[in-house]
Order: C-alpha cells, then structure tokens, then sequence
C-alpha cells in the first residue's frame, strides 16, 4: 500500500533537511569531511545549531541524507536505461556496475557512511528513529528481487525483503574489502557479490557426503 503524501509540516522538514545536507555537503567538497564541524554547517546555512541537530545529530547523518538524495536522483535517471535489459539478471548486473562507479567517485566519504549505517543498524529493535536515514538501497534492491521473483528468475522460498538485506551485507562486505584493498576493481567486487547471491558457492558437480565416504572406508 503507497504511502499518504507529506503534509505540510512534513514538507518543511524535508525542504529544511535538505537544504541543510546540501550546505554540508558542499562544505565537505571544500574543506573535507572531517575538518568540517556541525558549527559551521549551522553557520553556513544560516540556522540555530538547535534547528540543525534537531534535523541531523551527527555529521555522518548529513552525509547519509545527501547520498539519499542522490540515489533516488540517480535511479530516477536510469530508469529507462535499465528497462531496457531485459533479465533480471542483466538489469541487475547494469544496476551494480552504475552503484560501483557511483560509489567509487564518493571513495574518500564511504568509511564514514559505512560506519554510520552499521551503527544504524537495529536488530531487533524499534527502527522509527533510524528509518530516516535509511539510504534507500534495501528498498531499491528489494523491488529488483521483487521483479525478479515475478518473472521466475529469482527463487521464492525466501522473501524479496529478506534477499535484499542479505544482498546489501555483501555488498557492504565488498566495499569494506576494495577499501582496504584499493588496486582492486569496485565494480568486479560488487558483480561478485551478486554472483555469489545467485549462483552460491558449491561446485555443480555433485560431491559425495562425508557419511558415504565414511561408510564405504570402512567397508
């Protein structure tokens, strides 16, 4: 079921974050993002620093937001690009490669994004007070594993939800490891965590069980 469009107290809030994390982040451009201080987004932006914590807490959530912002940007942009592929796995594999030069561009901001969306993280807790500044990603990666289980290529003993938040882990996991492994390629990582998801790890030929093995050394 969608949901009700903002009112008006809603749409101001959201005018004023955004207008708040756009500040930021062209402050963050400048002068890098740990130099700059919550102070000087205040400053910058011309509002009480009560008004910019009440908005956003700490520097990492500014940034969060304007990743937000330029994802559903982003995804509106390459909309009719990835219609155009015609499997879910051929839009997916277009989806990642997008998200891997996207992220790559934004390298030196990835530890602090990271790091704040794993402290996000609520795991069986109330998440009202986090949803906020959910990037979108799980959404977006939900409706791709939707879709593809709506046209069989995708298996449906698990949810598209659940799928989702296991692909997001991994992904996460491989920009944790092209961070600290910076020759690597972003784009193989991500399209090797995708293959992972959907083709596991095991070899296609069938391996005998350590019981049978077992059985017939004692034979």
């Amino acid at each position: 079921m969608p949901s009700p469009p903002p009112n008006r107290q809603q749409r101001k809030r959201q005018r004023t974050a955004d207008h708040l994390s756009a500040t930021a982040w062209a402050l963050f451009e400048t002068h890098g993002f740990e130099a700059v201080t919550m102070e000087q987004v205040a400053a910058e932006a011309d509002v009480a620093k009560g008004t910019l914590y009440n908005h956003f807490p700490v520097k990492e959530a500014l940034l969060a937001h304007r990743f937000r912002v330029d994802i559903a940007a982003g995804m509106q942009e390459r909309a009719a690009a990835l219609l155009a592929h015609k499997t879910f796995e051929a839009r997916m594999r277009y989806l990642l490669r997008e998200s891997a030069a996207w992220h790559a561009a934004r390298k030196a901001y990835l530890p602090h994004y990271i790091r704040f969306l794993m402290n996000q993280a609520r795991y069986g807790e109330s998440r009202s007070g986090s949803d906020q500044f959910d990037p979108g990603n799980r959404q977006i990666l939900t409706l791709m594993f939707q879709a593809g289980q709506d046209a069989g290529e995708v298996d449906k003993r698990l949810s598209a939800a659940d799928i989702a938040c296991s692909f997001e882990y991994l992904l996460f996991g491989a920009m944790v490891t092209w961070l600290a492994n910076p020759d690597s390629d972003l784009s193989t990582r991500f399209l090797a965590a995708f293959d992972l998801a959907m083709h596991g790890v095991a070899l296609s030929l069938a391996r005998p069980s350590t019981d049978t093995h077992d059985n017939r050394a004692k034979r």
